[in-house]
């Protein structure tokens, strides 16, 4: 007679007979906690049927705290969310303050090109007058310019040669001439 149990074969059923008793003993008596258990492990016995249901019941009972963080977290995200918008009100509130700067200045810059125009014509126009009072005899400019603001008067002998303004003063009224000369010292 044979024997129909090979060496091999009674060593393969000891060994899964062992492994099925050791399981059972492990789970039973709750000699196990699934959470330190290794993911690949954790697969393992949730193919189990008598196993699946306890991996898939203390997966349940892990579902409320993370229903509590994902409302903590959208709560989270909302607050994020509104101080956005307040960044962003804030950011289009200094944008239409820069713009009206921005407007006051280009009025400002037009306003100081018709101011430096018209000082441009102005000293273009005491040059001119200068050059024409050189061009007079000393008594004759000193007579016409006896009548003029001592501030203009400055202006126009600044745009003078020395010895022609020396010439004009030296015409003038002694105190016109001498208030000149104190305005134009700066003292």
């Amino acid at each position: 007679m044979k024997n129909i149990f090979s060496g091999k074969t009674i060593i393969i059923i000891g060994i899964i007979i062992a492994l099925i008793i050791a399981a059972v003993c492990f789970f039973c008596f709750k000699f196990y906690d699934l959470d330190r258990l290794h993911p690949s492990v954790k697969a393992v016995f949730s193919k189990i049927p008598i196993l699946k249901n306890k991996v898939s019941l203390e997966q349940f009972s892990e579902i409320p705290e993370d229903e509590k963080t994902i409302e903590e977290e959208k709560e989270r995200i909302e607050d994020e969310w509104l101080e956005i918008e307040k960044q962003k009100q804030e950011i289009k509130n200094k944008e239409s303050e820069l713009l009206k700067k921005q407007a006051e200045l280009e009025a400002l810059e037009q306003e100081l090109e018709v101011a430096k125009g018209k000082q441009e014509t102005q000293i273009k126009n005491i040059k001119d007058l200068a050059q024409y009072y050189e061009l007079m005899e000393a008594r004759s400019a000193a007579k016409i310019l006896e009548n003029i603001e001592d501030d203009f008067l400055i202006q126009l002998f600044q745009n003078m040669k020395k010895e022609t303004v020396s010439e004009i003063l030296s015409n003038l009224d002694p105190q016109k001439a001498a208030s000149i000369t104190e305005k134009m010292s700066g003292l």
